[in-house]
């Protein structure tokens, strides 16, 4: 399976969240309505944007994920530090770090996550089960099919 390693430092992200969090397939369907109301409505409420914009699709595991099956998700576009709070916005910090990142066909996301964890276990590959996210690529056209993506998440310290 294809992967890059990078490091990042600090990184700020502002948008918007999944009321109640994601726990079955009606709720995954509903996620592209979430980012038509970050780029509709909320977007130009959120200051201190990075130029070019660079999204994500932050998902944030609860310590319980496993007996509860729900999880939160956030579109959101990268900052230049943190913002004033603004009502409805949410403001979320990436911590500085290694990550592995595993370019994706944005159309095919939801059948490779699984096969990118179960990788990863095969592989001894340990990272942070907290978070993961969908990072999306200024070079891609994601209404087109093929568009890729890199999933990435922050590999912990004592990584092979």
């Amino acid at each position: 399976m294809k992967y890059f390693i990078k490091e990042y430092d600090t990184r700020f992200f502002a948008g918007v969240e999944f009321e109640n969090g994601i726990s079955n397939l009606k709720d995954m369907q509903n996620i592209p309505k979430l980012w038509d109301r970050l780029f509709g409505s909320e977007l130009k409420r959120i200051q201190n944007q990075k130029e070019p914009n660079h999204f994500i699709g932050l998902k944030m595991y609860p310590f319980d994920f496993m007996e509860t099956k729900t999880f939160d998700y956030y579109a959101m576009v990268e900052t230049n530090g943190l913002i004033d709070p603004v009502q409805g916005i949410v403001t979320k910090k990436l911590k500085k770090g290694k990550y592995i990142c595993f370019p994706t066909p944005f159309d095919k996301i939801k059948e490779e996550v699984q096969e990118i964890y179960d990788y990863m276990k095969q592989e001894k590959i340990k990272a942070h089960m907290g978070f993961d996210y969908e990072d999306y690529l200024t070079t891609e056209d994601y209404g087109k099919p093929g568009a890729i993506l890199n999933f990435c998440l922050l590999l912990e310290e004592d990584v092979k």
